[in-house]
């Protein structure tokens, strides 16, 4: 509203000086060409002879009916004609002669009596110019209105008009203007008076007031409909804030689930666009974060207690070594065996955990380059060669035909590899089999560990790959790492490992790898 007033005021200020300037232009032109005229006429009258009566009548008739006052005056500005104040509605009267074919030097002889509401013209000695009979009287009225003058002209014959006005209107100060013009009479180098026009109607004035009104009204109105404007844009504008902020307040208040309402495509719908998706990825973190931290506690709980069974046994071995048992040799041999087995348990739960962690916190280095997947198959079941003779059980090593090259950590794989073939022979009976293959597909190498054991419950198969978890029927130690390590392995790879299992058919472990594989680092 503040700058629709100002732009107002300032637009309404050029504008009326604008129009003032015009309006003093106008009004000198129209003076000074009026003067101009009435010098040219009053140049016969005072040359080579004054006539003050015919001057007089010129001064009265340019002032009617320029309704303005008209002073002729002498080289020396005394005053030799003068209208007087002009005001309101008046009158003269033309006097016309009997004969309208009689002329005086070419022209018709017209003869005009005094200016005023209707007064006769007189003789010097006070009485009316008595005309004679059939003389043609043309009575002129002029009216001044808001709109301009209007003149009314009025026929008579043998009816002079008589006075009815004794005095002489004054002049209306309020709506004249106070500019005066004077031209000389005849020419730059001889001039024999001066012709002074003033107190014309000040329609400079009126039309700069009408003008200002104008603007006042403009302005009222422009500020009136800015206010409406600015009340719906102001609404428009701060009920989308207001609804962000009260948004922003719920969700720092602890409640990530609350939304900002998105009504428009502006900029403040863009904000809260932006303010949602914020919320939805905040709500995600803290979700996750939230699951990290169950996890973590679930963890922290498995890792307690596995680590606290081998210390457990290696503290109470000690215990009873400390005490009677120390004097018999056999066991002693069997507890010091058996704390040995214990410590070696305690290591490989905390290698396998550090190594977990650096692998999923992506730290661990990855010593990454082309082996033969051929190769690393037999490296692997190697070491389970001669368990899996002693049980009975086949182990079939199946390098692929042609040979797979490809990208890869191989001492790690070969832990994934030999994971899978110690669960094999855990899982497997005498007379069993357990293969091991690999082939190229596509743009990946899988890896296959398929034997004919036991199988794998579905209520256990969701969870096989979770730390520390074992099959609720399960009757084998073991720590529960295995393989989680070896999904962890693998996903470091960029990989994935899948596994299908029925009950008393055997498992079949799966694990696909990018031949060109790179590390990833989260």
């Amino acid at each position: 509203m503040l700058l629709a007033l100002l732009t107002a005021g300032l637009v309404g200020a050029l504008a009326i000086s604008l129009v003032k300037r015009y309006a003093d232009q106008q009004e000198l032109d129209y003076l000074t060409a009026n003067a101009n005229a009435a010098a040219r006429q009053a140049l016969p009258l005072m040359f080579p002879q004054v006539s003050p009566t015919q001057l007089q009548q010129l001064a009265q008739t340019t002032a009617f009916l320029g309704n303005l006052r008209v002073r002729i005056q002498d080289t020396q500005k005394n005053i030799i004609a003068d209208s007087g104040a002009r005001n309101g509605p008046d009158s003269f009267v033309w006097i016309l002669p009997p004969d309208p074919d009689k002329t005086r030097d070419g022209e018709p002889q017209v003869m005009s009596i005094m200016l005023g509401r209707r007064r006769p013209m007189r003789n010097a000695d006070g009485t009316i110019v008595q005309q004679p009979p059939g003389t043609r009287y043309m009575l002129v009225e002029r009216t001044d209105g808001p709109w301009g003058r209007r003149f009314v002209f009025q026929a008579m014959t043998d009816t002079p008009p008589q006075d009815t006005a004794t005095t002489t209107p004054a002049l209306d100060t309020d709506n004249r203007s106070t500019r005066t013009v004077s031209v000389p009479i005849g020419d730059e180098t001889h001039t024999i008076g001066f012709v002074e026009l003033s107190g014309a109607p000040n329609f400079g004035g009126e039309l700069t007031a009408a003008t200002l009104q104008a603007l006042i009204v403009a302005a009222v109105l422009a500020t009136g409909v800015a206010g409406v404007v600015a009340l719906f844009v102001g609404r428009g504008l701060t009920a989308p804030l207001k609804n962000l902020a009260l948004a922003a307040n719920r969700m720092s208040g602890g409640d990530l689930t609350t939304r900002a309402a998105v009504s428009s495509d502006d900029e403040t719908g863009q904000v809260a666009s932006q303010f949602n998706e914020m919320a939805e990825r905040l709500q995600s973190s803290f979700t996750e974060l939230g699951a990290e931290r169950d996890t973590l506690r679930r963890f922290i709980a498995d890792a307690s207690h596995e680590l606290r069974t081998p210390i457990t046994a290696i503290k109470t071995f000690n215990e009873l070594l400390r005490g009677g048992a120390a004097d018999d040799p056999a066991t002693r041999t069997e507890f010091l065996s058996e704390s040995q087995s214990q410590i070696e348990r305690l290591e490989w739960i905390t290698r396998n955990l550090l190594d977990l962690s650096r692998l999923d916190s992506g730290v661990a280095s990855m010593d990454m380059a082309v082996n033969d997947a051929g190769e690393i198959m037999q490296a692997a079941a190697a070491a389970y060669k001669q368990s899996a003779i002693d049980k009975g059980v086949a182990l079939v090593v199946t390098p692929p035909d042609p040979r797979v090259g490809f990208r890869c950590d191989r001492a790690r794989i070969e832990i994934v590899l030999s994971n899978l073939i110690d669960n094999a022979l855990k899982f497997t009976r005498n007379g069993g089999r357990i293969d091991v293959g690999a082939a190229a597909v596509d743009h990946i190498v899988r890896l296959t560990v398929q034997d004919t054991g036991t199988g794998i419950d579905p209520a256990d198969l969701p969870h096989i790959f979770d730390r520390f978890y074992r099959g609720k029927g399960s009757i084998t130690r073991g720590s529960g790492l295995g393989l989680a390590l070896v999904k962890s392995i693998v996903h470091a790879h960029g990989g994935r490992v899948d596994v299908e299992s029925r009950p008393g058919q055997g498992s079949r472990f799966t694990i696909d790898l990018p031949i060109d594989a790179a590390p990833r680092t989260s």
